[in-house]
């Protein structure tokens, strides 16, 4: 196994360890995000939300761009 083999193989076990959850509408802590221009997720890596802030990042509909917000919350 070469080096580029190693990280697919590596990049596909990532994919499954990435939670994300849906936002229909943003939270209060969340400024600049209109729900009718873009798609707001949660996501969380290697198991399940802790408590506290969490991580988010919007899609916009029209353009397909993404737009990494942070950690965000309590």
């Amino acid at each position: 196994m070469n080096i580029k083999e190693a990280v697919k193989i590596v990049r596909k076990h990532l994919i499954y360890q990435v939670g994300i959850a849906y936002h229909q509408e943003p939270p209060v802590s969340i400024y600049n995000i209109n729900p009718d221009e873009n798609l707001l997720f949660s996501y969380n890596l290697f198991g399940p939300p802790m408590v506290g802030g969490s991580n988010y990042i919007a899609v916009s509909k029209a353009a397909g761009e993404v737009r990494v917000l942070g950690r965000l919350g309590d």
